[in-house]
């Protein structure tokens, strides 16, 4: 078997928890293997709300362990991505002085109902709550309570039903599936005989050894120590490909629409509204990147490979925000983008999606005759808490591998935020790359890689079609240099194109012209690709070209 690679730790899933975990365990001099069925980050980690927060609403099922820890892991993420992480003000509408106390005890206490219309002494305690466990590192300001006369002058389209607001911060990310790029190829820096293979499909387990199929159709056989699952809602199927069924997951669908909405936008003014609906269920309205993003559901599901936002959701949505905004006038023409994904929740029967943890598990198949490694399958979790789920995992692995921990993530920056630069440090550096307006937009969506891209633009950059700041250079950086694989991977995630509805169909020929030239594609391939990408945008995301 002299063409079977050994390594210390295979994870199978390159969504953000496997990226965090394969990161960490590099840093820590591992030998690893990333693999991932699709791109990185193209499963449900591309379909969160897209903020980096501490979970509010956990309190009242009493996980005070994973405010806490979602909190810090908030505050460092400002700190260690502030290229792709930001504040975020949030404003909550109150309805009532004092309803929900009793619900919201209930559900303390065990009920699987979720409570609903929460008042303002029950809101209060809240953010109180939030501020006392946001205290670590902190880098944004604490809760305030806002007058009704003074909210609806704020927010006039708001409204009038409520009777204050309660306002705290947040933060989110304005590059989701970026973020869990960076993780992969800071690993790959950290540890140059690690590998990561995305589009790469794990055919068998045989005798201890792994075979896996590439993009480009060779086959790798790899001999793991430890066989971390990372597969999110495929989990299960993944176990079954290893040899041993479980039924881990219990997921639940969350969608998301975008919409294109001026006065929207003008009056949320930078800020998010988290908000309740009529059923009680928690949404909320932020501006993103020039559109407003609306989330989100939580409804049980099993399929993730054939999830969509639905006319349903979209109907509430719109129902939804006509209710918290009458004074503003929303249609379904007004939606460019819609996603969905599946939440990689633990099993459990009869509990009110909502009030499912989020907390998360490593559940252990032992080794067995057949199969001479373990696997450890990495369920649930927050988006926010990847660091900390990796260090606890990447700790006892390194205990198990008889290793010690050589470096702490905690700190870590990562990717574009190392050596990002601040407050005046920030102008210089803009200026220094002689080209200052290019680099204002350029270090807000790659950090520091950008003065690579700006180098590769020139002194005058094409813009691809369509577009309102993408260059043709820049599309070319990223085919020769971020792992790309199909048209998809640039349109849906080293770009936002598609997100805030920038495709059109001749920017994106455009895109595959560039992608082609610098990845060595032919005409028949190009055809492919443009047509795959096309299909995949109507049919999942609602974006018909």
């Amino acid at each position: 078997m002299s063409d079977v690679q050994d390594y210390d730790v295979v994870i199978i899933g390159a969504g953000i928890n496997g990226a965090g975990l394969f990161r960490d365990l590099c840093e820590q001099g591992l030998r690893c293997l990333i693999i991932d069925k699709g791109d990185f980050g193209s499963g449900t980690s591309a379909a969160p709300s897209r903020l980096i927060h501490g979970g509010l609403k956990y309190l009242e099922t009493g996980e005070f362990g994973l405010v806490a820890q979602s909190t810090l892991e908030r505050n460092l993420l400002l700190r260690n991505a502030p290229h792709l992480v930001h504040p975020l003000p949030t404003v909550i509408p109150i309805y009532s002085w004092t309803k929900g106390i009793w619900a919201a005890l209930r559900t303390f206490f065990g009920s699987t109902t979720a409570p609903r219309s929460r008042g303002a002494v029950l809101i209060k305690i809240g953010l109180r709550m939030y501020d006392f466990y946001g205290s670590r590192s902190r880098v944004m300001p604490r809760h305030k309570m806002i007058t009704r006369a003074r909210a609806l002058r704020d927010i006039p389209a708001l409204t009038p039903r409520i009777k204050a607001v309660g306002t705290y911060y947040d933060a989110a990310i304005t590059g989701a599936e970026r973020l869990v790029l960076e993780l992969v190829q800071d690993g790959l820096t950290a540890r140059p005989g690690s590998k990561a293979l995305n589009w790469a499909d794990l055919q068998s387990c045989h005798q201890g050894v792994l075979t896996i199929t590439a993009s480009d159709g060779s086959t790798l056989r790899a001999r793991p120590r430890i066989v971390v699952n990372a597969a999110g809602p495929w989990i299960d199927s993944v176990n079954a490909l290893l040899g041993e069924p479980t039924k881990l997951i219990g997921g639940t669908k969350g969608s998301h629409i975008l919409i294109d909405h001026p006065e929207l936008l003008r009056q949320l003014d930078g800020r998010m509204i988290y908000f309740e609906g009529d059923d009680g269920r928690i949404l909320l309205v932020y501006p993103y990147l020039g559109k407003a993003m609306v989330g989100s559901t939580d409804i049980p599901a099993q399929d993730p490979d054939t999830v969509l936002c639905d006319d349903d959701e979209i109907a509430y949505f719109m129902q939804s925000l006509r209710d918290l905004l009458p004074g503003l006038s929303f249609s379904t023409d007004q939606i460019v983008y819609t996603y969905a994904g599946i939440r990689p929740l633990p099993n459990s029967q009869g509990v009110d999606p909502g009030l499912i943890s989020r907390d998360h598990s490593t559940p252990e198949l032992p080794t067995t005759t057949t199969r001479p490694f373990p696997v450890l399958s990495l369920v649930g979790g927050k988006w926010t808490t990847f660091r900390g789920f990796a260090e606890e995992v990447a700790d006892g692995l390194l205990q198990r591998l008889g290793k010690p921990r050589k470096v702490s993530t905690r700190d870590l920056p990562i990717g574009g935020g190392k050596g990002i630069p601040h407050a005046h440090a920030r102008q210089a550096w803009i200026t220094d790359t002689g080209a200052p307006e290019r680099a204002k937009v350029l270090l807000a969506r790659y950090g520091t890689t950008a003065r690579q891209i700006i180098a590769q633009e020139g002194p005058k950059p094409v813009l691809v079609t369509g577009t309102q700041d993408t260059s043709r250079a820049e599309i070319d950086w990223i085919a020769r240099n971020e792992m790309v694989v199909h048209l998809e991977d640039i349109v849906l995630r080293r770009t936002q194109l598609a997100l805030t509805g920038q495709i059109t169909r001749a920017g994106l020929d455009d895109i595959c012209a560039v992608a082609a030239a610098a990845l060595g594609w032919d005409a028949q391939r190009i055809a492919e690709e443009v047509q795959r990408a096309a299909k995949l945008l109507a049919a999942r995301h609602g974006v018909k070209l």
